[in-house]
């Protein structure tokens, strides 16, 4: 390194969030999981603060390994939802949430905008859509997960666009990014809806737009840029059965769940018996 300062100096060391934003384009998700063996300089930072051995140290976060699900909450219904305040997507965006849920189709956001912008994320057959029209026409990226994502975990989706007009969709550790030409902007307006919207706007929702009912299932660890709301305290209006916490399914599929070689189907609530390929009918195919 040449040149006159030739010094680095630095005051703080801030880990899972940044509070300096001046020098940065796009605001990056705060961290969400598990951090060790954090080092400078050969000082191991860490390991001082939990032993008290720095003279400070601020902290919100535990010590210990333990499963990271921030502030879940349930919709019980595909009626249900809530809106928060415009998502601020202009120029770039982050988005981070993770989701679970047996149900195969839901809308999971949406916010419109000024024009033809909009901006989507559904579940579509258990496989994340993300949909969006910066003015060009809508485009869909799909999630390449290798399995329906409808199985009852976990799954974590970040959906950015940078500055450069570059898309990414990932879901857990798969990742797809695609390049938008033309308009470089996106110009929401109005509110930002969580979990699905009024029934009567699902048939006027723009083309590409699957959805045609609400998510049912629990959502958790939302980040929107960098902020993290608390969907029950901050959302503008709700809708339904949208609850704090994430209880799943109180009867699961066994093998025996459904009888005469019935299909059992799980849903969030329960499960339910498909006796079509049999001569039976009834709840459980068990009446003739």
């Amino acid at each position: 390194m040449t040149g006159a300062h030739t010094r680095l100096e630095f005051h703080n060391i801030e880990t899972g969030i940044m509070t300096e934003r001046r020098f940065i384009s796009v605001v990056p998700s705060n961290f969400i999981g598990h951090l060790q063996g954090l080092s400078v300089n050969g000082v191991p930072y860490l390991d001082q603060c939990k032993n008290g051995d720095i003279s400070y140290c601020e902290l919100n976060a535990r010590f210990g390994m333990r499963h990271i699900i921030a502030d879940p909450v349930t919709f019980r219904t595909k009626g249900s939802y809530l809106a928060l305040a415009t998502l601020q997507a202009y120029a770039s965006m982050h988005l981070f949430f993770q989701f679970k849920t047996t149900t195969t189709d839901g809308l999971l956001l949406y916010n419109s905008g000024d024009g033809s912008d909009f901006i989507v994320v559904e579940l579509v057959k258990g496989f994340v859509h993300y949909v969006f029209d910066l003015g060009n026409g809508p485009s869909l990226m799909k999630g390449n997960s290798d399995k329906p994502l409808n199985d009852n975990q976990w799954h974590n989706v970040v959906v950015s666009r940078d500055a450069g007009n570059v898309h990414t969709l990932k879901i857990d550790s798969r990742t797809v990014t695609q390049h938008s030409n033309g308009a470089r902007n996106l110009d929401l307006k109005g509110e930002l809806y969580i979990g699905g919207v009024v029934k009567s706007r699902y048939n006027t929702l723009p083309k590409l737009i699957a959805s045609r009912d609400g998510y049912q299932g629990c959502l958790a660890s939302v980040d929107l840029n960098g902020r993290l709301p608390d969907l029950i305290a901050d959302a503008l209006h709700r809708v339904g059965q949208v609850e704090r916490g994430c209880e799943g399914p109180s009867t699961t599929c066994m093998e025996d769940s459904c009888y005469n070689q019935g299909v059992c189907l799980q849903q969030w609530e329960g499960f339910s018996c498909d006796c079509t390929m049999t001569s039976y009918g009834g709840s459980y195919c068990s009446d003739r």
